[in-house]
Order: C-alpha cells, then structure tokens, then sequence
C-alpha cells in the first residue's frame, strides 16, 4: 500500500509535544523521521520514537545543514517552540528546502510593534500604543493614561509584562521589559480589562479560516491579583458568536494579507462583556503552546499540524475549510493544566490511575518528572501537567477537571502539596 510519504525525509528540531505528534502523523504516512537536539534519548519523547535521533543542538545551524545533505532530508520542522521554529526556518533556508513562511513574514506577526501596524491597517481592534522603541526619552509621561502594560516586543510566555499602575510602577516596569527584549524594545499601551482569550487561524491555499476560540481561566501563583497562568482553556468560547461578528472579518483579512500558501496564526485578545468590546494584543506565525489541534482533528476532522506535515513534505495540503467549526458540534474542549508552585518534584501520585478513570482525556503530558525542577515564576513554564479533554458539555468539563484535581497529588522533596488548583465552576463562567 503506498503512502503519501513514503520516500520522504523529515527532520524534526526538538522534543515537545508538537514535535511528537509530527513525528507520529509523519510515520503513520510512510516518512522516515530524524530528531535531533541537545538531550540524551532517555529524555526526549521525540527521539523515542524517531527513527534516528541525533544529538545536536537546535542552534548549530551549519551542522543541522551538513545533515541535511548527509541524510538527504526533504523537510525541516519543529514543534511549537519559536526557538526552534526559527532554526528550522534557517536551516531550511540555508539547505534550499520549503518552509512555511520566511523570517520578514514572521516578524509581522511576532514582533508585538509590527503586528499592531498590521492589525490597525486591518481594521482588527486593538488597545491604545503609547509608546514603542527603545529610546525611551522619546517617551510623553504627562499624556499616559494608567493603569498601562508595557512589554518587550519580542518577548513570549509572559516574559518581561508588567501591569503598571503609576509612574514609578511603569519604570520599574520599562527596565525589566527592555532586559527581556534581544531588540531591547517595548511596547506602552492601554490597560485593558476583561476575559482573555486566544483565537486560532488556519491558513491553506492562502485562505484563512477561524479554527477555534477559547476562554482562558487563570490562577496565582503567588496569591493576589497575577493571575497570568491558564489553568484550563475551554473552547468554545461563550462569546465566540460576538468574536465571529466583530472581529473574524477583519482577521481573516489580516491572515490572507500574509501571503502564505500554508499558516496557523493564533492571536491573543481581551473581551469586555459589560461594553461588548474586543481587543486583540499580540499573536504568532504558529500553534499557541496549548495545541487545540490535538482536539479539533477528533472533533471536528481537520489537524492544523497535520497540514503542516503535508506542506513541508509535499508542498500541498488536503486541508478542507468548510470542515472548520469554531463550535466543536456541540461539545466542550479544554486544554487543561495543573499549575504547579516552584521546587523540585518529589512524587507524583494518581495521574495514570486518575487518567485512566476519565474518558474525557485523550491526550496528556506531564512536563516535570519526578526530579525535576519546576522554576518560581509568573510565567507558563508553571503548567507541569496538561490534559487534552473532549466533554459533551461544560458541566462534564466541570465535574472532569474536579475529578483529576482530587485524586492527583504532586508532592515536592518536603512532602508538601506543589499543586495550585482552579476552582472548576469557575468553567461554566465567561469571567475568567
């Protein structure tokens, strides 16, 4: 039986979940898959299951080319990390071989300056810019508004983002952004308050279709207000019928304008349901962390990722777009985390036992073993494991995630609980 890779040679950069879920897809197609990255074997869940793995660092750029030849490979990848996304784009360059997009397309979305001209040029709503650049004598204090965000232009997982409430906040707030920034340059905008959200775009034939919108619930780390890491991400989003009406239209121009013969582009936004208002902040060339596809090929039958695949193996998708519903049919999706405090995993108690009890989950990852070390930020480097859930209803969602967070237990070398838990009915709310 011939398969639609058979032949084909794909390298893979790095070790994630999306990377493991290209490697799968492309050998279940017939592709002969490499990784290679800077971790032994008994480390990587990519090279696991590879069918030749190298230990290479994703930054040595002039060795991953020299593969290339050496290995005769077709196609370059990588998961879901913008590190590796962008060695993979260089690699490829350098190797002649297609890639989704190139660098200046990229920066139209990911550089957070660029991407607000796009969206303002787009008619896609957007907070007030105060300020952007890295000469911040240029900044005018006494026409700020507060409360304001500021942020580096070219900074992800919530790296370098202050909510600044005064003068003195907002300068605190600028020397911490512009360390976080290689361009050494940020962003000063409006403080804009509601739900936030996330929306992905899948790009094939160079049309642009809404695959999913989420609403995004967040805890504390540290107690008080810094809510900033997503403990769940349900979808479909409870006010998806206003975003389709405000603000879709104008995003699908700004996807198409990119053009690309192949894309995802996920933006991030804010809703306010008391003013029924949209504001979308910054998005990327890319799946967001979270990875709805892993969902949206169960229920609605069409994979982002998998799309991916088929573009940088054989240069076209089978991609259909009237099969996009950002409503999943009816049913209730979540991408959903326990968030965990900093310190060293001691033990991790009921998670097979706990997955196997719930036929919601169909996928899951946990990211910290026993061992490891879980950093102490505000940040996503927080979420230690991640579930995929499909429910037939929000209140299934609710009674599911209870369910997990009550008979999982991750412990640190102390025995102490390092687990911080989202109060499940907050789900059947929009308030996130």
């Amino acid at each position: 039986m011939t398969m639609k890779f058979d032949g084909k040679r794909l390298l893979m950069l790095g070790s994630n979940a999306g990377s493991l879920n290209i490697i799968r897809y492309a050998k279940l197609q017939g592709c002969y898959t490499i990784v290679a990255d800077n971790l032994p074997e008994e480390k990587s869940i990519a090279k696991a299951e590879a069918d030749e793995c190298f230990l290479i660092s994703t930054d040595d750029v002039e060795r991953l080319v020299e593969l290339v030849k050496e290995k005769k490979i077709d196609a370059v990848m990588s998961g879901i990390s913008e590190f590796n996304i962008l060695k993979a784009m260089e690699v490829s360059e350098k190797s002649g071989l297609r890639y989704y997009c190139n660098r200046e397309q990229w920066d139209k979305i990911a550089a957070k300056d660029r991407f607000r001209q796009l969206c303002l040029r787009h008619g896609v709503p957007c907070p007030q810019t105060y300020f952007v650049g890295a000469k911040t004598q240029r900044i005018e204090w006494d026409t700020l508004r507060y409360p304001l965000v500021v942020k580096p232009v070219d900074g992800s997982a919530s790296v370098g983002v202050h909510i600044c409430l005064n003068e003195e906040d907002l300068r605190v707030g600028i020397t911490n952004a512009i360390a976080a920034s290689e361009k050494g340059s940020i962003i000063i905008e409006e403080y804009v308050q509601g739900n936030e959200f996330t929306a992905h775009y899948t790009i094939s034939g160079g049309n642009a279709s809404l695959s999913c919108v989420d609403n995004r619930y967040p805890v504390a780390v540290h107690g008080g207000s810094v809510t900033t890491i997503p403990a769940a991400r349900i979808y479909p989003s409870i006010y998806t019928e206003q975003y389709m009406n405000s603000v879709n239209p104008a995003m699908i121009r700004l996807c198409e304008s990119l053009n690309l013969e192949y894309g995802v582009v996920f933006v991030q936004g804010i809703y306010n349901p008391n003013s029924d208002q949209f504001w979308i902040f910054e998005g990327g060339l890319r799946s967001a962390a979270e990875l709805p596809s892993r969902f949206l090929n169960i229920v609605n039958g069409v994979d982002y990722l998998q799309a991916s695949v088929d573009y940088a193996l054989v240069g076209k998708t089978s991609f259909i777009h009237q099969k996009e519903d950002p409503y999943l049919g009816g049913k209730c999706c979540g991408i959903v985390s326990l968030v965990g405090r900093g310190g060293k995993v001691g033990r991790i108690i009921g998670l097979e036992e706990a997955v196997c009890s719930t036929p919601s989950v169909v996928e899951y990852e946990s990211r910290y073993p026993v061992g490891s070390v879980v950093p102490d930020t505000n940040t996503l480097r927080q979420l230690m494991i991640r579930f995929v859930m499909i429910c037939t209803t929000r209140e299934q969602m609710v009674n599911d995630v209870r369910y997990l967070q009550g008979n999982i237990q991750v412990l640190d070398e102390n025995g102490d609980d390092m687990l911080v838990h989202l109060e499940p009915n907050r789900i059947l709310e929009s308030c996130s």
